[in-house]
């Protein structure tokens, strides 16, 4: 049996429907580590769109003539 440090067991409430389809979808034993890993590229998106928002009401605050792209170019100009 696989002993995952750094996790904590929580109880939080999904769709009947998504969780019949986990349970057709997913073997038992694998369940966590798919949600885990799901919900970790969720809030990785989740992060980018509110930066980019950010980004842009920045721009649209100072009044500036540049996308969000632009912004993203300029600030990570020499970066690798």
């Amino acid at each position: 049996m696989k002993k995952h440090l750094n996790r904590e067991k929580v109880n939080f409430m999904i769709s009947k429907e998504n969780m019949m389809q986990l349970k057709q979808l997913i073997p038992a034993g694998e369940r966590s580590d798919f949600i885990n890993k799901t919900l970790e590229e969720a809030i990785k998106s989740y992060k980018r769109r509110k930066a980019s928002e950010e980004m842009d009401k920045l721009s649209a605050r100072l009044n500036l003539k540049m996308s969000t792209e632009e912004l993203i170019k300029i600030k990570n100009y020499g970066r690798k």
